[in-house]
């Protein structure tokens, strides 16, 4: 039995094969974090189906309202509302996650950085004990923009296996995560085509895509600048990345949270230093500058159709 996905608003074009009668796959989407969210699952039971997809969709709203930038009432408000004045005590998840997100800030040199200022992550101050956050300045601002969208893709992926489900697949718009025993072909989206509609299922010499990838257990995730031009910014200067010399960056990981975060990082390094910190890592990428010259990992490539 075969199902396949080709998302117009997404990066990646994705293809499921399953395997077996006994298993039927079951799909919905909602627009949810800023865009397309498909939650696609394996599972013998049409209403349990139903039910856990539903549970999924509403994981991601409440955790969605909780990180958000904008929402006066959300955790990540409060802690800007006191920055520079006083301590805010947190969730366990929150707290755990700014925690996750300082060492990606350290890893890549704050070009991943949930603050925006001078001095950027480094004046994130954090109370284990109290579990609490503050700000060593006034002015600065958390946004959780360049990492939440693939935590909450990880605890909704835990939320579905907590019920029972062995097996699927969530693309929250390019941020993708592949659990269970079943493989995903993943087509990387050709940046300078991106008005061509890719063939389904998706094909190597296909001229909308660049590349296609089977995945199994893991995450992937694009981060480009051809579709939404400016919503990635240099935390340095708060603004816009101008002179990136990549149009997208595609990294393979265990989880979406590492995956969304290096990808970010990457587009704001460049295709030289970007590559150096995932091969020192020893992550899978594909890369794409904007000349459409494609650079990828050895692994990557013995992945590729």
């Amino acid at each position: 039995m075969t199902g396949i996905s080709s998302l117009g608003l997404t990066c990646l074009v994705v293809s499921l094969f399953l395997s077996g009668c006994a298993e039927r796959s079951f799909r919905k989407s909602a627009f949810l974090l800023g865009t397309e969210v498909e939650i696609t699952i394996s599972e013998k039971n049409a209403k349990k189906a139903e039910r856990v997809i539903e549970l999924a969709l509403k994981k991601i709203r409440d955790e969605e309202k909780n990180l958000s930038y904008y929402l006066s009432s959300s955790e990540v408000a409060k802690i800007n509302q006191n920055a520079g004045k006083r301590w805010v005590e947190v969730s366990p998840e929150l707290f755990s996650l700014i925690k996750i997100s300082l060492a990606y800030s350290r890893l890549t040199d704050g070009a991943f950085d949930i603050a925006f200022s001078c001095g950027g992550y480094k004046k994130i101050i954090l109370d284990a004990k109290r579990r609490s956050v503050r700000f060593s300045q006034k002015g600065m601002t958390l946004n959780l923009g360049g990492i939440a969208k693939g935590y909450i893709v990880d605890e909704t992926v835990k939320l579905l296996q907590k019920e029972g489900i062995k097996g699927g697949m969530i693309n929250a718009g390019g941020d993708i995560r592949v659990f269970g025993q079943k493989s995903y072909r993943i087509a990387i989206r050709n940046p300078f085509k991106k008005n061509v509609i890719a063939r389904s299922p998706p094909e190597a010499d296909d001229v909308a895509i660049s590349g296609v990838i089977t995945v199994k257990n893991k995450a992937i995730c694009t981060s480009g600048v051809y579709e939404r031009p400016g919503h990635i910014l240099n935390p340095r200067t708060g603004k816009p990345i101008s002179n990136s010399s990549l149009q997208s960056a595609t990294v393979l990981a265990p989880d979406t949270i590492t995956a969304d975060a290096l990808a970010t990082a990457v587009m704001v390094m460049g295709r030289k230093k970007g590559e150096k910190l995932l091969q020192k890592l020893n992550f899978s990428y594909f890369l794409i500058d904007v000349e459409g010259k494609t650079f990828s990992s050895n692994a990557l490539e013995n992945k590729r159709d």
